[in-house]
């Protein structure tokens, strides 16, 4: 019978011990043994990659959205105030057409005096060929027997002296306009006319003929157009702007 030691009997224990007892975890740590556990369906798909740049693409897409959207109530309310503008300019136009301009000079001086202050203007230009020396002598005569009456209206000889003095600077002011817009025309009349245009455009630029008044005068062309529907001549005059833009002289 073989001999039992007693390092052989320690041995025996520290085992047996050992396997009895359970293990013990390292403080602070967590295994997780079931990584797919997920009773309430929180986590259906796997992680998806690129969400970073999805989020910024879609943050990129509602920024342009918001621009667009911002360019057409731009564009809207644009074509509201053309809309508005072009109401009132008919609706000017029907007021100066149902006036009617009297042919004798008494006449006319009344209808300079009924005339509102913001339409004196148009009805000077309109009325230019009617004002002439004949009617500021008329004019003159009537000023000087309304001074000289017997019982002198003041506020009437004021009306009429203010009007003389009124029509005599419009007069003028009318006269260099005509003038100043006489050439532009010919200008635009040389440059339509002219089969290449590039070249034209260069010639008058080197003798500084690309001004304002004939930017104005294409976009006078351009609105008239636009109002008589003529597609094609508004798309020619805007073509022949914005050639004209990169040679105006600005003072």
């Amino acid at each position: 019978m073989a001999s039992v030691t007693a390092s052989s009997v320690w041995q025996g224990r520290q085992c047996f011990s050992s396997s009895a007892r359970p293990h013990k975890r390292a403080r602070g740590t967590l295994r997780v043994r079931a990584t797919s556990w997920d009773p309430e369906g929180l986590f259906k798909a796997a992680p998806q990659e690129g969400l970073i740049e999805r989020k910024m693409f879609q943050q990129q897409i509602q920024g342009d959205r918001e621009f667009s959207r911002k360019m057409e109530e731009f564009a809207a309310q644009q074509r509201l105030e053309v809309q508005k503008k072009r109401e009132q300019r008919l609706e000017v136009q029907k007021k100066r057409e149902a006036r009617k301009v009297p042919e004798q000079m008494e006449d006319l001086i009344e209808f300079f005096l009924d005339t509102e202050a913001p339409e004196m203007e148009f009805e000077v230009a309109r009325c230019r060929p009617m004002l002439g020396d004949d009617f500021f002598a008329y004019l003159d005569r009537r000023i000087g027997l309304e001074r000289f009456a017997n019982v002198p209206d003041e506020e009437r000889l004021a009306e009429l002296e203010t009007l003389r003095d009124y029509l005599k600077e419009a007069v003028e002011a009318v006269d260099k306009a005509a003038s100043s817009l006489a050439a532009p025309q010919d200008r635009l009349k040389k440059l339509l006319a002219a089969q290449d245009k590039k070249a034209c455009l260069l010639d008058m630029a080197a003798n500084n003929e690309i001004d304002r008044a004939l930017i104005d005068l294409l976009d006078q062309n351009i609105e008239s157009a636009t109002e008589a529907k003529q597609e094609k001549v508004v798309e020619f005059m805007t073509k022949v702007k914005q050639a004209a833009l990169r040679y105006m002289v600005t003072k």
